[in-house]
């Protein structure tokens, strides 16, 4: 009972608690819709390369806005943003629907939406990023709050694609889209009963756009902890996070398998993310977080390898429970160290060049990922990915070892 109350400590706080299920509920239907996605733009043009190259289109805001977003978090009300944003994924989710069920779903559809929900999706993550610390009253419990937001994100990646790879089958994309919609709204209501008081640094207030953003970025720059975790981010994030747009076209070609094998295939990588978001969860220290953080990038990457040796579905479930685990480990490792030397009042704009680093590394390695994989083929793809990861593995290790701060945990 006490590892338990350790383990979800920061539920005891009011604020937390109202997010915590809507948060789960959302990040499930956007799974469903993420992977039924997916599946609709490979069914559209059978091409990994065309895959890659939406993909990108629909990321590209995120390098245009999610600088900027971190300055207005920093400068404006976080509960009036969070249910803005809110309101603004609801609406996307209710048009996907729409136009797939009234038969009106195009590739330019789909772009247009992706482009919509990127610009919202930019504003989302620094704003998410940098509430947490607002919504646990003792700050000892913000790593706390950030590897249960981790928890978050695997449960539903562990139920979102399995649920999908069934509907997918029965009912179609169109229903999919639908309940990610029914899924967004009882985050609205939730969001909106939350209580807590967002204070603003008179001078962050009265500096323009443009000052406080160039303040965030040398903030970053010159702080050699800040910056090589913002690197380990980029590098990590600009290969591993291509295997949700990678697996349709594995599951096709390699496993010779329909959607409801993808649903499992992508579940099990869920169930690993899911065991180590608790694991990090369980933890009420920082110390040894560098060495989960290094090992779990070396996990991650071994994965990878495997993956381009492997053809049974089997194997390749047991093989993506290693990757999910892998992959939780070190980016929420990362994370949390990363928040815990962060100022305050620079915490919007810090998390900010983060998402770039996390979300915009993804937009253009989806589009390199569905180049090489044309070329090279799919298995080959995840070979190469893997070496590339395992060796930055070994590199970060080596940093990480020797670098203030982190040294000390």
């Amino acid at each position: 009972m006490n590892s338990l109350k350790t383990t979800f400590r920061s539920l005891k706080y009011r604020n937390f608690r109202l997010f915590f299920p809507g948060l789960i509920t959302s990040q499930v239907g956007i799974w469903i819709q993420n992977v039924a996605l997916s599946w609709v733009v490979y069914d559209m043009t059978h091409s990994p390369f065309m895959m890659g190259s939406i993909m990108f289109l629909n990321t590209i805001p995120l390098f245009l806005i999610t600088p900027f977003a971190g300055v207005i978090v920093d400068k404006f009300n976080r509960h009036k943003l969070l249910m803005i944003i809110q309101i603004c994924f609801a609406l996307q989710a209710f048009l996907m629907a729409a136009f797939t069920l009234g038969g009106f779903l195009k590739i330019w559809n789909i772009i247009i939406l992706g482009i919509f929900l990127n610009i919202v999706a930019a504003i989302d993550a620094p704003l998410r990023q940098s509430t947490y610390v607002l919504l646990v009253d003792d700050k000892k419990d913000l790593s706390n709050a950030i590897s249960l937001n981790s928890t978050c994100f695997n449960m539903a990646r562990l139920l979102g694609p399995a649920i999908a790879g069934v509907l997918l089958s029965a009912v179609g994309a169109g229903w999919c889209f639908a309940i990610n919609f029914l899924c967004i709204l009882p985050c609205v209501f939730l969001v909106g009963m939350m209580k807590f008081e967002d204070k603003k640094s008179d001078r962050v207030k009265n500096e323009t756009i443009f000052e406080s953003l160039k303040e965030g970025i040398e903030y970053s720059v010159h702080s050699d902890v800040i910056l090589v975790l913002l690197l380990f981010s980029a590098v990590f994030s600009f290969i591993a996070l291509t295997y949700p747009m990678l697996m349709p076209v594995y599951t096709r070609e390699i496993l010779h398998a329909d959607a409801r094998v993808l649903g499992y295939v992508m579940s099990s990588a869920g169930i690993g993310a899911l065991s180590a978001s608790i694991f990090l969860a369980s933890r009420t220290t920082l110390k040894g977080m560098k060495y989960i953080l290094s090992f779990g990038a070396i996990i991650l990457s071994s994965g990878f390898i495997e993956l381009g040796f492997n053809n049974h579905i089997i194997m390749a479930c047991i093989i993506m429970f290693f990757v999910g685990f892998g992959m939780t480990s070190a980016f929420t490792s990362d994370s949390t160290l990363l928040q815990s030397v962060i100022d305050d009042d620079k915490r919007g704009r810090v998390m900010s060049i983060y998402t770039v680093c996390f979300m915009g590394a993804t937009s253009i390695s989806n589009f390199v990922a569905g180049s090489v994989a044309q070329m090279v083929g799919i298995a080959n793809t995840f070979i190469i990915f893997g070496a590339i990861l395992f060796t930055a593995s070994l590199i970060f290790l080596v940093k990480f070892y020797y670098l203030k701060f982190i040294t000390k945990i």
